[in-house]
């Protein structure tokens, strides 16, 4: 099944914002989770990420202006419903985000002074599938699709805290191959960095991880519909173990399941232009709130979100259709598969015999962006990664050429797997 929730895009941006204590929230870890990533103070970890030169530039009005754009909705949505933004204190506290080993998400935050409160917030601006996957236990919000609780952090996941604004822990067993490791997230060299050393921890999982280091990788930057703004990427076949707990959670983020997937993939996107279109979009609809005092007070919660350009590529083998597709269309030649989620996203799929291509706007219609971003930035050394070039949106915002982005690579080095990722 193939599927983007306008609701999971914005659940997933709320939460990326987020993350640029030892506490309760470690409780509701999945008995069989394979990754963690653990924030115990969000404000602080917000505070030190805003102090920076792109947090300025992103978030203060000076800049970009994000931290209005984002409270200014967010008030009037509150006060649509009688409520404060004390009401509304998700954000305030600990972070919890956990996979398992077939790819599950877990996301913890809280604990929330009034979960019924902060529920009826949610319910207004998430989609109702989503809902689903929602509950408060002990005052914590949990979105996860399943079982939580069970899990047992590990002791030494308090020293490597220490002098960090966050941790991660990575423990991936599968038959005779099994990892283990920690990392960190700070703040160093003017940049929100993250590190993380993944050791590679049986005789089998050290031969993996030369097949994987020795492996070919796609060529992706020679397909002509790559381009834009981001990049997600995995160039080559990764061990199953590693696959199941990586690639088997974006593909559950991204709702795409009965995919028998061999591990490479790449998608690349412009959300600068969603963003800006989003930004004049909010930024007129309040001004024309402002002027029609007989408009609704929720009429800015019915907005169409601008659809965000991209194109996908997952590597398989059996591949077929998503079982919700009823409608089909031939563009070039080629016979896609058309699936409208209901929140203004309408996806392409085009079925090879080795992969499943899609589009969210018409294939005929699709323009690349440019890829000198990508080009300066990807290394084929690298087996998987994610690439943001913040410059076109802040260049198309406040119209001044800031070089900002954001990276996370994974390479094989030695009998490890080193991630690093920095946001500067």
């Amino acid at each position: 099944m193939l599927r983007i929730r306008k609701s999971l895009l914005v659940l997933l941006l709320v939460s990326l914002l987020a993350i640029f204590s030892f506490g309760d929230a470690l409780k509701f870890l999945p008995q069989n989770y394979s990754m963690l990533v653990y924030v115990p103070d969000l404000p602080k970890l917000y505070d030190s990420f805003k102090a920076l030169p792109i947090g300025q530039t992103l978030l203060l009005d000076t800049g970009v202006g994000l931290e209005s754009l984002v409270n200014g909705v967010l008030e009037q949505q509150l006060l649509s419903m009688k409520y404060t933004m004390s009401d509304f204190d998700l954000f305030t506290k600990e972070m919890l985000i956990a996979t398992d080993s077939n790819g599950n998400i877990s996301v913890v935050l809280g604990p929330v002074k009034n979960p019924t409160k902060v529920k009826n917030v949610l319910q207004s601006l998430l989609a109702e599938d989503t809902m689903k996957q929602v509950q408060f236990m002990e005052n914590y919000f949990i979105f996860s699709n399943t079982k939580v609780g069970g899990g047992k952090a590990p002791a030494a996941l308090q020293t490597n805290l220490k002098g960090n604004l966050g941790v991660t822990y990575t423990n991936i067993s599968d038959g005779k191959i099994a990892f283990e490791g920690y990392g960190y997230l700070r703040v160093e060299n003017n940049a929100l960095t993250f590190y993380e050393k993944i050791d590679a921890k049986t005789n089998d999982a050290k031969t993996a991880l030369k097949s994987l280091q020795n492996a070919k990788p796609i060529d992706i930057l020679s397909d002509k519909n790559v381009g834009g703004d981001v990049l997600v990427f995995v160039n080559r076949d990764i061990p199953d173990a590693l696959q199941k707990a990586t690639i088997g959670a974006i593909l559950s983020a991204l709702n795409i399941t009965d995919v028998n997937a061999s591990g490479k993939m790449y998608t690349s996107m412009d959300i600068g232009s969603a963003i800006t279109d989003l930004m004049n979009t909010g930024t007129q609809s309040t001004t024309g709130s402002s002027s029609n005092k007989g408009t609704s007070a929720n009429a800015n919660t019915q907005q169409t979100i601008p659809s965000i350009s991209s194109y996908s590529v997952v590597f398989g083998s059996g591949l077929k259709m998503p079982t919700e597709v009823k409608k089909y269309v031939t563009i070039g030649g080629e016979r896609y598969g058309v699936l409208d989620t209901g929140n203004g996203i309408t996806s392409y799929i085009l079925i090879k015999s080795d992969r499943m291509i899609t589009y969210t706007v018409d294939p005929s219609k699709y323009k690349a962006g440019d890829k000198a971003f990508f080009t300066s930035n990807y290394n084929s050394k690298y087996f998987a990664g994610i690439l943001f070039n913040f410059e076109p949106l802040i260049y198309n915002l406040v119209g001044k050429k800031v070089k900002s982005s954001a990276t996370f690579f994974g390479s094989v080095e030695g009998d490890s797997i080193i991630m690093r990722g920095s946001v500067k």
